[in-house]
């Protein structure tokens, strides 16, 4: 059996030495992610340091996002910890030409179900035609928003949702129960195959920036019902995933400069990359390239 499955990247910010963004090294990266093989990118994310970024600098990296990938292939990531924040991104990401945009739940302090429900209505009017998308991870924002939620956030207009931080059984739940044609895709690199084969409909996925080969090639496998080179694939997925430790933007920067692409040093505080890290990287980048 085919599936549909999309490899959505997810784009680590560029900076140089002083950390300052780096446009044309982010222009150059998502040429080079294009070229390789995803299908959209997810900009200004968790991955993409949004938390260190301003505003036009968020909106910069969207522009840049846009212009290589086009509206249909730009996940544009507009969420705030308050929702004047996020509208005001929101309007500003449209006007520049995004037609999906997503947003992680208000963060920092828990919000109640009633108010990030009146956070998503507030950014649905915002985004006008444009498609918002929930992103989901209560590990990092501490506000919750359980499966049986979708449809309410399907009510005030959002179409589908980013799951992350959470395990297979758990997202299996929120596939269960998303109301119909409610998008679920997720952040768990590891279980990009098990999603799709569960009705999901691709992985929005950091460590494909740094090692999009197995990826893709599950993808396409998936796309095609080939249960070989899935498993294959697969393989490579983890191997990929753990040099990079699961998604650490430090590490994930170390490998674009293994791979050769921009990156520069991470603005957010995170641990450091070890000489024993770069040489599992070089190694990854021989056997998976």
């Amino acid at each position: 059996m085919s599936l549909h499955a999309q490899v959505i990247t997810a784009v680590p910010t560029p900076f140089t030495p002083d950390e300052r963004l780096d446009r044309d090294g982010l222009e150059a990266l998502l040429w080079a992610i294009r070229d390789r093989g995803a299908d959209a990118v997810f900009a200004a994310g968790t991955t993409g340091e949004f938390t260190a970024l301003d505003d036009d600098e968020r909106l910069d990296v969207i522009a840049a996002a846009l212009e290589v990938f086009g509206p249909e292939g730009t996940y544009a990531h507009v969420g705030a910890a308050a929702s004047l924040q996020a509208e005001r991104l929101a309007r500003r990401a449209v006007e520049a030409g995004a037609a999906r945009l997503a947003a992680i739940t208000p963060f920092f302090l828990p919000a109640p179900e009633e108010a990030v429900l009146r956070y998503y209505e507030r950014l649905v009017a915002a985004a006008g035609d444009a498609a918002v998308f929930a992103y989901l991870f209560q590990a990092r924002t501490t506000t919750p928003m359980p499966p049986e939620t979708l449809g309410r956030l399907a009510e005030v207009g959002v179409r589908g949702a980013k799951i992350s931080g959470e395990d297979d059984a758990a997202v299996a739940a929120y596939l269960a129960a998303a109301p119909r044609d409610f998008v679920i895709i997720s952040g768990n690199d590891v279980s990009f195959g098990e999603l799709v084969r569960s009705g999901g409909a691709g992985i929005v996925s950091g460590v494909s920036s740094v090692f999009p080969e197995p990826f893709t090639a599950l993808r396409d496998a998936l796309r095609s019902g080939d249960a070989e080179a899935a498993r294959a694939a697969q393989a490579g997925v983890e191997r990929a995933v753990s040099a990079v430790k699961a998604g650490s933007i430090a590490h994930l920067k170390a490998g674009l400069e293994v791979r050769g692409l921009p990156a520069g040093p991470a603005r957010v505080s995170c641990a450091p990359v070890t000489a024993e890290d770069l040489r599992v990287l070089r190694e990854t980048a021989e056997a998976l390239g």
